[in-house]
């Protein structure tokens, strides 16, 4: 190919592949161009699963279920993805294939590739990790899932959309599947020390067409030195919309997934520093104990193919209003590091960071380097409102922290999403609960305060006045939950059972 330097190698179903192609050329395409074409095309937005495949990035690593419509084939160099033609071994079905045909999980048949693949990708998750709760055979009640056991299954097959609505003989095949033992099956597919990567395409700091991929802080600011105006991916969940849904072009990407220096994830009793390039899930994994108001909202973030990709960089880089970690970030009085390739790096805070609808401070040779926390022991409380309890976008945000002695608030940070054009504090509010003891009369002020401070649109997902309702009745749910009153969960799960 005349002007294409450094084709990418990875191995597709076992197979070496070598591609060259353009930075933006999604592996949905990819796949289907090439007559793998089991792999399907439903919403290119990664909303529906349609498209999953799994992807492995190191031998030792398990294969994790991802969105093929929203994710650059340009950085798979050297890791290994297996479609739905490459899940039998040897004539023989994969278990998750089995478990579909068992219970007649198939209806119209499009969608079941996607949710073959989800299944396949959630059971060598448990086989590599067995300090998860998924990862030993549910229990089971007189031949029932338990309830916290049907989440596991439930989120399992979260990230999938079913044209037919047959979700029952799915869930029905998820629960046969979680109750034998986790097994590793994928051994066949390992990559053969017989056929190595070529020097060009180990080395990811090589490029197809437009696209790099640095494996070191001082490669990344030498790129950006040279490409100042080059676009910057790391999942590239929402940064590929531009792609797949409106059409746009990206000729040049700088991918920052593979610079260690972005991937520092450090927790402490109170404090917590994470790099851009983390992601959703090995922030979610990280979490459970030092962190769990945090580790049970990113249940509801995405799916899990879109938490196996998505960062908490690409999450503040875009500042959506309806970014779902913004709000929970500006509580918790986020410092975001940013970098250049010539400044040192500069501290700001995520209150002057965002800059209005989808604007931050980030300029040409920016990129953000890590993010730090503070306020984990405090009473934290995040909640979402959306039209579907999984893989949805958020009707309005909300997260309270609050600093409590003796049922005095000491502290209080309270933001919103979904409100305006951007996430945002609302300092007032914070000053009329500081110092103040939690009572009924102050609730009842408080909500009438929220309700006369937002001024949200109205939109598809929601109504202005819906948004200010919300809004106002989660922050008087926050305040009761800090009382110790208990409050109802929404997780409707015995309707599954």
């Amino acid at each position: 190919m005349t002007g294409i330097k450094n084709p990418i190698q990875f191995w597709l179903n076992g197979a070496l592949q070598t591609h060259a192609g353009a930075a933006d050329e999604t592996l949905l395409s990819y796949l289907r161009q090439s007559g793998r074409v089991g792999t399907k095309e439903g919403c290119a937005s990664g909303d529906c699963g349609a498209c999953t495949v799994l992807i492995q990035a190191g031998e030792r690593d398990a294969h994790k279920a991802m969105n093929a419509c929203i994710l650059p084939v340009q950085q798979l160099g050297g890791q290994a993805v297996v479609t739905i033609e490459g899940l039998p071994v040897d004539n023989v079905l994969h278990p998750a294939q089995a478990a579909m045909m068992t219970t007649h999980g198939a209806q119209c048949g499009f969608c079941t590739p996607g949710f073959v693949m989800a299944l396949a990708g959630w059971l060598d998750e448990r086989a590599f990790d067995p300090d998860r709760e998924a990862s030993a055979p549910l229990k089971l009640d007189e031949g029932v899932v338990s309830s916290v056991s049907l989440r596991a299954c439930r989120e399992a097959i979260s990230g999938n959309l079913c044209r037919c609505t047959g979700y029952r003989p799915i869930l029905q095949a998820a629960k046969s599947l979680a109750r034998a033992p986790p097994t590793a099956l994928f051994k066949t597919h390992q990559r053969s020390p017989s056929e190595p990567l070529s020097d060009d395409a180990a080395d990811p700091g090589g490029y197809t067409s437009g696209f790099r991929e640095p494996q070191s802080l001082s490669a990344l600011k030498t790129l950006l030195r040279q490409q100042p105006t080059a676009t910057l991916i790391a999942g590239g969940t929402d940064l590929m919309l531009e792609v797949t849904q409106k059409q746009g072009r990206f000729d040049r990407l700088i991918s920052l997934a593979r610079v260690p220096a972005l991937q520092r994830l450090e927790l402490s009793a109170d404090t917590a520093i994470i790099g851009s390039a983390v992601t959703y899930q090995d922030l979610q994994a990280a979490t459970a104990l030092s962190w769990p108001a945090l580790h049970d909202f990113l249940f509801r973030l995405g799916s899990p193919q879109i938490r196996n990709r998505g960062t908490i960089g690409g999450n503040l880089g875009t500042a959506s209003p309806i970014g779902d970690l913004l709000p929970i970030l500006l509580a918790m009085d986020a410092t975001i590091v940013v970098g250049h390739f010539d400044e040192p790096d500069r501290p700001v805070a995520i209150s002057e960071f965002l800059q209005g609808y989808r604007k931050t401070q980030l300029n040409p040779g920016n990129f953000i380097r890590e993010i730090h926390v503070e306020g984990l022991q405090d009473f934290l409380r995040y909640y979402k409102i959306s039209k579907r309890q999984e893989d949805d976008i958020a009707s309005v945000s909300v997260a309270v922290r609050l600093g409590l002695k003796a049922s005095g608030v000491t502290l209080a940070r309270i933001a919103f999403g979904g409100v305006a054009e951007q996430a945002l504090r609302l300092p007032a509010l914070e000053q009329a609960l500081q110092g103040q003891i939690i009572t009924d009369s102050l609730m009842a002020d408080l909500h009438e305060q929220v309700r006369a401070s937002l001024n949200p649109i109205s939109d598809v997902r929601a109504s202005r006045d819906y948004r200010r309702e919300m809004a106002a009745n989660l922050i008087v749910r926050a305040l009761k939950e800090a009382l110790g009153t208990p409050m109802p969960q929404i997780y409707g799960l015995d309707d599954y059972a």
